[in-house]
């Protein structure tokens, strides 16, 4: 998955493309912690449907990858992800 970022107003805005999911701050490290919150909100609730339809179905296996990803990372003890500057796509 990637991640966009960019300024919106006073705030900051950053949104996975891929999932149609996009949060707002008013700093990056307020939008980037919103992001990463929801979307592990939205595989929890993916988690607990009992049939996905193929659009769900194929963003639970992005975010399933997403977190295993996560978890590496934290293991390996690198950061959880980075963003790029302001037109530029960063991966989870």
């Amino acid at each position: 998955m990637s991640a966009k970022m960019w300024q919106k107003g006073s705030g900051v805005m950053v949104s996975v493309p891929e999932l149609d999911l996009c949060c707002y701050g008013r700093s990056q490290s307020e939008a980037v912690l919103r992001l990463f919150t929801n979307l592990l909100k939205y595989h929890n609730e993916l988690k607990a449907l009992q049939n996905l339809s193929s659009r769900q179905e194929t963003h639970f296996e992005l975010l399933k990858i997403w977190i295993k990803s996560v978890e590496n990372k934290m293991r390996a003890g690198e950061p959880v992800l980075t963003l790029a500057g302001r037109n530029g796509r960063s991966s989870f």
